[in-house]
Order: structure tokens, then sequence, then C-alpha cells
């Protein structure tokens, strides 16, 4: 016989871990962050991260994405953090906003060329 047993927060005692989201709801959880910033700018590339539970946007190496970025921020209440960094082809602005989405941990990001970051 199996017996169920209910969470109590009260009871000090730790919260059942969740079991990990599959491909496909992880999926459908990216159509919906993506339905929520609509009025945004989209990102070039997105990947999935099965493992991690993650999604990382990508943005455009150009200047408007430090923009698109800054207002993904506001949207998701994240902080844009940007630093230097050598890229493959020269100094560049690594920029980056880190928020949760429902459980799932989302960055949106742009590598910059610092010649185009500067203009």
């Amino acid at each position: 016989m199996t017996s169920i047993h209910t969470y109590d927060p009260g009871s000090g005692a730790v919260p059942p871990e969740l079991p990990p989201m599959s491909i496909a709801t992880l999926a459908v959880g990216l159509v919906d962050v993506l339905s929520d910033a609509d009025d945004l700018p989209h990102p070039c590339y997105i990947t999935i991260h099965d493992s991690s539970q993650s999604f990382d946007l990508q943005f455009a190496p150009v200047k408007a994405s430090l923009k698109a970025l800054t207002r993904w921020a506001l949207r998701f209440g994240a902080v844009l953090t940007s630093e230097p960094h050598q890229g493959e082809h020269g100094p560049e602005t690594r920029c980056h906003v880190k928020f949760d989405y429902y459980g799932v941990a989302i960055t949106a990001y742009a590598h910059i060329p610092a010649k185009t970051a500067a203009t």
C-alpha cells in the first residue's frame, strides 16, 4: 500500500525536490517568456539546456543590443552587467542579464566589439 504525505512548510522539514522538466516543457516555457517579452527586441540565437534547466538568449554583436538587454533587465527585474573582455577578434564588452522565470534560469547576453560599443 502506498501512502501520500502532504508537505507542511511549518513542520521545518525540507520540501521535496521537484523532478527536472522535460525538454518539451522547457520549450513551452521558452514560448511563454518570449510571449511575455513580445514588445521587446528578440534574441538572434536561443539555447535550451536540459541538464541545467536554463535558457541562453544571445543578442547580435551590435550597439543596439545594449539597449535591448537594458529593456529585458527592466522587464524581468534583473541587473545588466557589462565587463571588458578579450574576444576572438579583439577587445569587446560582454553584457549580460540573468533572471529566473518560473524556476528556469535565463541568461540574455551580447558580446559587443569595443570599437562598436564606444561609438
